[in-house]
């Protein structure tokens, strides 16, 4: 089917061919002269028509249909405008009959237009009312839900609209009083329930989660071990937080607070950090937030107090259900301590998300408030924990522990109880708190909330002491590191709460620990029976009573160590006082060694003390084989005690022969110094009760110095001396220069010790020279041994009764070892100074000699063959002179040939030999055979 005519578009006119030609047809016959030029356009033009007449036949016939439907379609058109013409004039009729009775009532039709307008707006005021009306229940049901931002919207609109458009509504005044009163309330409301999720909430899921943290392990585990966990895990907690000092970063680029509140919601505080988007919201158009934030900065520090209060009071509800009471108020502290921190971290994140609520508000909505940042919160943090240490550390009765400082002299006063010593003055006061920056912080802080802190009932998990910050130190400085971190303070710049724990343990309680250290001391040195009262720590037989100063002193050293495990940031100023206590006990050690070895003036001392002052006799000593060996089995035992072995320590079976050669060298020294001019009484220590203390002060010296060196390796982290744990502490920071000091008094000790044992072995052998080169008066007639030699057997055994209560069994024979040697030599010796012996002297020699054997034997528990060879020595007095030297040739010399010429001498003078000539032909003869023989004495 072929598609139907289309209408030209406007605007495009056909071509009028049709006129022009006709134009120019009427030209051509206007110019013709003649009809035939006429008629020949007359059949021209008329076949032209008739050409067309058939082209538009079959035209019309081809395009029968279409043209049908064109003139149905125009008929159509036209009589729809024919209609339209007839309805647009009777609308020009009827507007123009509107029109001429318009004028005609143009006053009535005003007033009705205006009564409708007026009924318009009171229908549109009945429905403001209505609205109105309904608010207060719509608000309450809001409030319940907590939906506070649909709430305040509501409340903001209604009020509005009471002062505005139903300001003149005698009805409605009440009804805007009430609203306008729950609007000023409803900032409260807000504030406080902002408080509840910047407080209450944040410290009860920390506590919550603690709790469930600890489930497995009780709420109070140890000490140690919470410790450990805070120093391995601070440094991953800090990098998670450090984000909290600036919470406006992320969102500073956003420009409008726009935050919608679900109704369908149950639980509008579930997502906390939304609630209190909507809180400020509310807040901003109550037009409150600079008022809220104001509130916020001036109770951040009593809200925190307030969390302190709960959670002591939690920990003391749970530490009353306890068993074990000591343990539990021990590890109470440190809990509470814990889990403040845990709850101030939880309370800072919430500060740090109000903040970028707080910055978007100010910023989208260009609302005037002074925005605070987290530094303030955290300096309150600080604020508070100084409060609360000042209650648990005891701080408030410094002053009183510094007048006791003050009131304890110089501790070389010890010293001068034993030995005269000019006194020192006073010190002045160690420490005074009033002047610290803590104390200064803290009086600030009490003028800024003098009723709520004063006002509140101080609710502790334990009493206070000093002695608490052993126990929270670590997890403190962990939790001061943190702050610090996020604080972002310069290299070297520390935050008031470290300065605060600085001042109080370098200027308070190291100062008090050390007086307490001084005053024991004291106490334990200048008892009555100081010196005398022993306390046996193990009761096997390597083990003696040791003083009760050492005892007392190595429990103070051995809590310095505590201390140093607890406070590792002052192990240096800890090993300080350390080294001041130290060198104050040393002093008075050996104060005490003076007044046992000097009892009197200058000029009166013992000889034996005397002789140790010289350091060539004492070197001397130090280098004899039998100081050697004493030294090494002290060594050996020393390292077994630290192995925890049980080994024998007793050396191989010498021969009598090798005894005697390794005692000789001494003997003969000894001999060669005081065989001459011999003792007085008053050179030597009668008073066994003084030998006993000195015994009792070497053994305690020793131990003392080996519990010292022990601690010094400690110290230095050797791994084969330090004790095992599962988990060690870290090595502490120390200078070489305290370390040496350490060990440089340590020393001190164990030579103190050394010297109290070569005096009581040089004091042994000065009392044999006392008793057996002294002049007395004996009966000749008995067969008694002379009575110096007995009372010098009773010394002896009175001496070996006190050494072997006092001294380790190596140590007393140390002491009597050689013993027998040196009483042969100075009886051998004692012939050159006798003007005669008979057989009756000889037997009474025989007589002594035996005594001491006995007495020396029963001492050694070994027979002394050095006196068999001097009870032979006395009986070559039996013989003559020739005899003697026919003994020589035949079994070779047995004594050394100053001793045969003593003998030839003593035999002359026995016998009454006048001259020198006898003796001298003996004496060459003695010469002669020796020279042949040979001397192997």
């Amino acid at each position: 089917m072929e598609q139907p005519p289309i209408k030209p578009p406007r605007g495009v006119k056909p071509i009028k061919e049709t006129s022009g030609l006709l134009m120019s047809v009427i030209r051509t016959l206007s110019a013709s002269e003649t009809n035939e030029q006429r008629d020949r356009e007359k059949a021209k033009l008329e076949n032209e028509y008739k050409q067309s007449d058939r082209k538009l036949d079959e035209l019309i016939l081809k395009h029968e249909n279409n043209l049908t439907k064109v003139m149905q379609l125009f008929s159509a058109l036209s009589q729809q405008i024919s209609e339209s013409r007839e309805k647009i004039h009777t609308v020009k009729e009827n507007l123009k009959a509107c029109k001429t009775l318009l004028h005609c009532h143009r006053d009535e039709l005003r007033k009705l237009w205006l009564e409708g307008l007026e009924y318009k707006y009171m229908l549109q005021l009945l429905e403001e009312v209505e609205k109105m009306i309904e608010v207060p229940n719509q608000l309450t049901n809001y409030l319940a839900k907590k939906h506070y931002l649909h709430a305040t919207e509501l409340l903001v609109r209604a009020v509005s609209l009471g002062k505005r458009s139903l300001d003149g509504v005698e009805g409605l005044k009440e009804l805007s009083q009430e609203l306008e009163s729950k609007k000023e309330h409803l900032h409260l409301q807000l504030v406080n329930e902002l408080r509840q999720h910047l407080y209450v909430k944040p410290a009860q899921n920390a506590l919550v989660l603690r709790r469930q943290g600890s489930g497995k392990e009780g709420l109070f585990s140890s000490p140690l071990q919470r410790s450990i966990e805070l120093r391995v895990s601070s440094r991953q907690r800090t990098a998670v937080r450090r984000n909290l000092l600036e919470p406006s970063k992320s969102t500073s680029k956003k420009k409008e607070f726009e935050i919608e509140e679900d109704l369908e919601v149950t639980d509008p505080e579930a997502d906390s950090a939304k609630f209190m988007g909507i809180l400020v919201k509310c807040l901003m158009l109550l037009d409150k937030l600079p008022f809220a934030v104001d509130k916020l900065k001036m109770e951040m520090q009593s809200e925190l107090l307030t969390i302190v209060q709960r959670t002591t009071i939690y920990i003391n509800d749970y530490s009353a259900i306890q068993s074990d009471i000591k343990q539990t108020k021990q590890n109470a502290l440190l809990e509470l301590m814990l889990t403040l921190f845990e709850q101030f971290k939880e309370v800072g994140e919430a500060h740090a998300l109000l903040l970028t609520h707080l910055i978007r508000a100010a910023e989208g909505h260009a609302v005037p408030v002074k925005v605070y940042d987290m530094s303030l919160f955290w300096a309150q943090v600080q604020s508070v924990l100084q409060l609360l240490l000042n209650d648990y550390l005891d701080i408030q009765n410094i002053s009183n522990e510094s007048q006791l400082v003050d009131n304890f002299t110089d501790p070389n006063d010890i010293s001068s109880y034993f030995s005269r010593r000019k006194q020192q003055t006073k010190k002045q006061s160690l420490f005074k708190f009033e002047g610290s920056l803590s104390a200064l912080t803290m009086s600030s802080n009490a003028k800024d909330i003098p009723s709520s802190r004063n006002s509140r009932e101080k609710i502790l998990v334990c009493s206070p002491d000093a002695n608490n910050i052993t126990l929270i130190f670590i997890p403190l400085m962990c939790f001061i590191e943190e702050i610090e971190q996020m604080l972002k303070l310069n290299q070297g710049v520390s935050c008031s709460l470290h300065l605060f724990v600085a001042n109080y343990i370098t200027d308070g309680f190291i100062m008090r620990k050390r007086a307490e250290t001084m005053v024991q001391i004291d106490m334990a040195v200048r008892a009555a029976d100081a010196w005398k009262t022993t306390v046996l720590l193990d009761a096997t037989t390597d083990y003696k009573p040791l003083l009760l100063s050492a005892i007392t002193v190595e429990k103070c050293i051995r809590e310095w160590r505590e201390l140093l495990r607890t406070l590792p940031s002052y192990s240096e100023q800890l090993l300080k006082s350390v080294c001041i206590a130290l060198k104050e006990y040393k002093d008075t050690c050996l104060a005490a060694y003076q007044g046992i070895v000097q009892p009197h003036s200058e000029d009166r001392r013992i000889c034996s003390a005397a002789w140790l002052k010289d350091e060539d006799i004492s070197r001397f000593l130090k280098s004899l084989p039998n100081w050697l060996n004493l030294k090494a089995q002290q060594e050996c035992q020393t390292r077994n005690d630290r192995r925890k072995t049980n080994r024998d320590l007793h050396p191989e079976e010498e021969s009598p022969e090798d005894v005697r050669q390794r005692n000789r060298r001494e003997a003969e020294i000894l001999g060669s110094n005081l065989g001459e001019g011999g003792v007085s009484a008053g050179e030597i220590l009668s008073d066994m009760l003084l030998l006993k203390e000195l015994a009792q002060l070497q053994e305690s010296m020793e131990w003392f110095s080996v519990r010292m060196l022990q601690f010094i390796r400690e110290l230095r982290q050797e791994p084969s001396l330090a004790p095992a744990q599962s988990t060690p502490d870290p090595p502490l920071s120390v200078s070489s220069a305290t370390l040496q000091q350490l060990t440089s008094i340590a020393q001190d000790f164990d030579e103190l010790a050394n010297t109290c044992l070569l005096l009581l072995h040089l004091e042994v052998r000065v009392q044999c020279f006392h008793y057996l080169l002294a002049q007395s008066e004996y009966n000749k007639e008995t067969h008694e041994p002379d009575p110096k030699v007995l009372e010098l057997s009773r010394v002896l055994a009175n001496v070996d009764e006190a050494m072997t209560s006092s001294l380790q069994p190596r140590k007393c024979k140390y002491i009597f070892e050689g013993l027998g040697h040196l009483i042969a030599k100075i009886l051998i010796s004692s012939s050159q100074y006798m003007k005669n012996i008979d057989e009756t002297g000889i037997q009474r020699m025989c007589r002594n000699v035996f005594a001491l054997q006995q007495t020396l034997t029963n001492i050694t528990m070994t027979r002394e063959v050095a006196l068999d060879h001097a009870r032979h020595y006395f009986e070559l007095f039996f013989l003559t002179p020739e005899e003697i030297l026919n003994a020589i040739v035949e079994k070779g010399p047995e004594f050394s040939e100053l001793e045969y010429m003593n003998a030839f001498q003593l035999l002359s003078r026995s016998k009454g030999v006048k001259g020198t000539d006898l003796v001298n032909k003996y004496m060459q003869k003695l010469c002669d055979i020796l020279g042949e023989v040979g001397v192997t004495v």
